[in-house]
């Protein structure tokens, strides 16, 4: 994906190791703040390009029949946050959506199910 400071590119590994990734529940959160068009700021274009590549990342993994998530946090109502969610004044709400999508998962990887 073309951004401003270079191509950002997926690194290949092989499918057993890519399938590993579909065992366990996978979440990505991102802050806000994030542009949606390109932009004359290298730092903000990156994340621009990051967070594009995750959707993708995520959909390639439950195309293969994991369960992955990305949770653009501005798009649940939660702004403010860097890309250290957790070190932010409203850590608190994010470990609650953390700890709900955690709870709704328990048990639920594919190795505990077998």
């Amino acid at each position: 994906m073309p951004r401003l400071t270079g191509p950002l590119a997926g690194v290949a590994v092989t499918m057993a190791r890519f399938k590993s990734l579909t065992r366990i529940p996978i979440i990505l959160y991102y802050g806000d703040k994030i542009p949606t068009q390109p932009g004359a700021d290298p730092g903000l274009d990156n994340w621009r390009v990051r967070l594009a590549m995750a959707k993708l990342w995520v959909d390639a993994v439950n195309r293969h029949g994991g369960d992955a998530r990305l949770v653009h946090l501005p798009d649940v109502g939660v702004r403010g946050n860097t890309h250290f969610p957790f070190s932010d004044l409203n850590n608190l709400q994010v470990a609650d959506l953390m700890q709900a999508f955690l709870s709704r998962r328990k048990g639920s990887t594919k190795e505990s199910s077998q």
